[in-house]
């Protein structure tokens, strides 16, 4: 069990890191030693009042959010495969974000519950396109179109939010930490077509994976997506003889996913040759359409979490009393929360 000084330190880490700043740097601004800090945070030592004022003031969150430190906020396992050119720092800022939603979700709504379970590769006698048949069971999705994936994973009880991950170069990042439930973070640079396939790789690697993702599991969780969005017994029977632009878009709509993600699932079953595949990208290259695509899927955007939290303001809770169960600023509580996605 996490005790008070132990909660309060990670809570200052996860803090800390969230703000993009070093030990040595949050220590010089408050007057202490990087080395006093690291014992903090550590769960080995304990500040002063007005040193923690201090810490609060910038770390721009109120006083008391350290005061009612309880539990755990270790940073969090995030599964995606970061860029090479991505700094670990900001990396670590993510996973500290992570950690800190999690929390804050909890002590908003309490806690929550997943229908989503944990599956095992098997050392490879599971295939990844058996798991997302399994989980689309395991969700009564049947075999048809997905008509609203945000929708679908929050109704399955996971944490779905926007999200700036432009730096660390990546669409999303997904979390399952033991005891709690999934957690997407969905970049909000991502443009609707790629959106769906991004959250279904992230799905991937929250059911299949338990640490970060190497190339291996990277090719596993995209497997997983296109069985999960598309799958073969279907898209094949509906996949057209003559498969002109026209024909694809009709089934992009369709199934509600990207031309380009399309375009390989149609060589993956084997209705596009190797020749025909390159062929097709080359023609999405010079044409412009890699980047922008015709007929743009709409965006889904997760709802879940703010209904709950205009429901409370409804029933008669403050922003102010909500920020602080958050252990936030009420401008940045309803920055993060309550700003309306675009």
């Amino acid at each position: 069990m996490t005790s008070k000084l132990e909660a309060r330190g990670e809570l200052l880490t996860a803090l800390r890191l969230s703000r993009g700043l070093t030990q040595v740097q949050l220590a010089s601004e408050v007057g202490i030693s990087q080395a006093a800090l690291s014992k903090v945070e550590s769960g080995e030592a304990h500040l002063d009042r007005d040193t923690w004022i201090a810490v609060a003031e910038k770390l721009m969150v109120p006083l008391s959010a350290f005061r009612a430190a309880e539990s755990s906020t270790a940073p969090a396992r995030i599964f995606h495969r970061k860029q090479r050119s991505t700094p670990k720092s900001a990396v670590n800022k993510v996973a500290a974000e992570l950690s800190l939603v999690r929390l804050r979700v909890r002590d908003l709504i309490g806690d929550q519950t997943t229908t989503l379970r944990r599956h095992d590769l098997e050392g490879g006698f599971t295939t990844p396109q058996e798991i997302a048949r399994d989980v689309r069971d395991e969700l009564g999705l049947g075999r048809d179109p997905l008509r609203d994936l945000v929708a679908i994973l929050e109704e399955a009880g996971v944490l779905v939010l926007r999200w700036p991950l432009e730096s660390i170069q990546v669409d999303a990042i997904a979390s399952w930490q033991d005891d709690t439930v999934p957690v997407i973070l969905i970049g909000d640079h991502v443009p609707a077509d790629r959106q769906r396939f991004t959250m279904a790789h992230e799905l991937g690697h929250a059911v299949m994976h338990e640490t970060e993702a190497d190339k291996e599991q990277e090719a596993e969780a995209d497997a997983f997506a296109a069985e999960f969005l598309a799958p073969r017994s279907e898209i094949a029977k509906e996949w057209p003889n003559d498969a002109s632009l026209d024909a694809l878009l009709l089934l992009k709509r369709r199934w509600g996913i990207s031309l380009s993600a399309l375009i390989r699932r149609g060589r993956d079953i084997g209705r596009l040759t190797e020749q025909e595949y390159r062929q097709w990208n080359i023609h999405l290259s010079t044409t412009g359409m890699h980047r922008r695509e015709p007929d743009p899927t709409e965006r889904e955007n997760p709802t879940a979490l703010t209904t709950a939290i205009r429901k409370s303001l409804a029933e008669g809770a403050s922003v102010e009393e909500l920020a602080s169960s958050a252990h936030m600023y009420p401008r940045e509580f309803e920055q993060t929360f309550l700003q309306e996605t675009p």
